[in-house]
């Protein structure tokens, strides 16, 4: 659950910081369904806290709950030393655990989750999604990131052992029976877990509504982000989802998600990479944002494509500066 935080620092892994800032610009648009200080934020801090400390920040959030398996005593003093806020309140144990328990309170709250994980795809992540789609209010988000990585057994395996190896790990025979060894691909198992994931959401939307007789009530879901990139030497995934009532339909529609470059609802992924620049090449690469023309006056030793690459990402780009290297 946040077992890497002791070999990764999470608030200077690039892509992470800028998947957090795209984050946020969604979540901002929840204002259409209440002030989003009104929020709970649900999610795993790790010792660093990095996504708690930017959404009390950013929003005022201030019901805030942190899941963290370490939980030996040794363990439960740094994580509580290490929150930023005394509003963060720890959770210790499994996440399945602790979704499924009464330490939450769920109802009449609408809620942010993110659930971080640093392993593997494994069947315990598909059933917390599933756990938390089953219990959301209207104008809740859920996301979930893994490593996409599957080892070097799986990498090494035919495509009938890879297709094994994938089935052990989700162990659940509905959502594998279709399956078949070709959707083990390098690109296109990314496709596959996505579509998997979304099916957990929309079947679980699915069973709730089997219960509610006013069609007004009726539940809604559509996926937001499915998010692909490299940190730490890792293959990370993201997916999100908003849950929203029909009667709030028109609400969903303000939200203007579309809007963003990354709003992605296909089975295909947004990459987020981030080139390499220097400190030099980066002001005069901002100097010209948003409307580039290339060539760049004065740097037309820029690809064009590395140009275009950082025009998607430019406005979310990590501005971690060491003063010693400008001196």
């Amino acid at each position: 659950m946040a077992g890497s935080s002791i070999s990764v620092n999470y608030s200077i892994r690039p892509c992470k910081s800028i998947e957090r800032k795209m984050m946020c610009e969604m979540i901002s648009r929840l204002t259409v369904f209440d002030y989003i200080k009104n929020y709970r934020y649900i999610g795993m801090g790790a010792k660093y806290f990095v996504d708690f400390s930017l959404l009390h920040k950013e929003f005022g959030i201030d019901d805030m709950y942190s899941m963290e398996i370490n939980s030996s005593e040794k363990n439960k003093k740094r994580f509580e030393f290490n929150k930023p806020f005394n509003c963060i309140k720890m959770l210790f144990g499994n996440a399945s655990d602790i979704l499924n328990s009464s330490n939450i309170p769920w109802k009449q709250e609408k809620n942010i989750i993110w659930l971080d994980y640093d392993g593997g795809i494994n069947s315990n992540q598909i059933q917390d999604v599933e756990s938390c789609i089953s219990k959301v209010e209207s104008g809740s988000v859920v996301f979930v990131s893994f490593n996409a990585d599957l080892g070097d057994k799986f990498k090494r395996a035919s495509p009938k052992e890879k297709l094994e190896i994938y089935c052990d790990r989700i162990d659940n025979e509905i959502l594998v029976k279709l399956l078949l060894p070709k959707d083990m691909a390098r690109e296109k198992i990314y496709q596959t877990t996505n579509k998997m994931f979304d099916m957990v959401v929309k079947n679980k939307i699915l069973e709730r509504n089997s219960t509610i007789r006013n069609d007004d009530e009726k539940l809604m879901s559509q996926q937001l982000v499915y998010f692909k990139y490299n940190d730490s030497k890792a293959t990370m995934l993201t997916l999100g989802w908003i849950v929203y009532k029909k009667e709030d339909i028109e609400k969903f529609k303000k939200c203007g998600f579309e809007d963003f470059e990354f709003y992605n609802s296909s089975n295909n992924p947004y990459d987020i990479t981030v080139p390499n620049f220097t400190y030099k090449e980066l002001a005069i690469l901002n100097q010209n944002m948003p409307n580039v023309a290339y060539p760049i006056e004065g740097a037309d030793f820029f690809e064009e494509e590395e140009v275009n690459a950082y025009k998607k990402i430019y406005k979310y780009y990590p501005t971690t500066f060491e003063t010693s290297i400008a001196l």
